[in-house]
């Protein structure tokens, strides 16, 4: 696809990352995994790029996907059962994706969220517009003690011309998780170039899949060939390191 993909120095995995944090195998409760042995498919995949550590981040949101604590957390029993039954040993674990609507200043007022360890909130805005009172948003998040990541940055193409935007929430405490799919171009060429803006302008914390299905675990391995990503597993102490348990 990218001639850089081509002539690139290769990795054997993305074990460098350690830990995926961001990924929609729970089954059937988002638009992720349908099934139990989507599920499966998808920890396999995952474990064969390297990973040493799953974490699944179902979507929250109000009107679409009113998922709960209580839900996430069964569905994840289940898939951690099934798992073992298949000889997956490596360690599965939950936290959520939570749209910044309506329903989440609620949650957040009740402490009903779900965090990866380390008190990380992920969150993700609309794509349509960012919400008017982001800015407190995080605000609120970090003085409850939360530490918020801002999921695919990139993918939100009304900062694309407003590039200071990004610095200004990363100023004010927000963490940046790029999809590792965006670097590979496949939200686009725009989005490409934003990421790896980011990474190169230091604003990147985290890295995850956002895998939902078995077509985007095969996709990620077209990153491996890719010299300029290989770079990165020796560049800094990625967060996701901090999520090993």
């Amino acid at each position: 696809m990218f001639e850089f993909l081509r002539r690139g120095k290769s990795l054997d995995g993305l074990g460098f990352l350690q830990a995926d944090m961001h990924a929609h195998w729970l089954p059937g409760i988002d638009d992720g995994a349908a099934t139990l042995n989507d599920s499966v498919a998808i920890i396999r995949d995952l474990v064969d790029l390297g990973y040493q550590q799953l974490y699944a981040t179902p979507h929250v949101m109000a009107d679409l996907y009113p998922n709960s604590s209580a839900t996430i957390l069964a569905a994840l029993e289940t898939v951690r059962e099934a798992a073992q039954n298949q000889g997956i040993t490596v360690p599965l674990g939950t936290a959520a994706e939570y749209l910044l609507d309506e329903g989440f200043l609620q949650r957040l007022e009740q402490d009903d969220l779900l965090t990866l360890p380390g008190n990380y909130l992920l969150v993700e805005m609309s794509f349509v517009s960012a919400p008017p009172d982001v800015h407190e948003l995080f605000f609120k998040m970090q003085m409850k003690g939360y530490r918020p990541i801002l999921a695919h940055p990139e993918r939100y193409r009304y900062y694309h011309t407003t590039f200071d935007q990004y610095r200004f929430l990363h100023e004010r405490g927000a963490l940046f998780q790029v999809n590792l799919l965006s670097l590979n171009g496949h939200y686009g060429k725009s989005v490409q170039q934003i990421a790896w803006k980011l990474v190169d302008e230091g604003l990147v914390s985290m890295f995850g899949t956002d895998a939902h299905h078995r077509a985007h675990t095969k996709e990620l391995r077209q990153l491996l060939g890719n010299r300029r990503f290989a770079a990165l597993s020796k560049q800094q102490d990625w967060l996701n390191h901090h999520l090993i348990k």
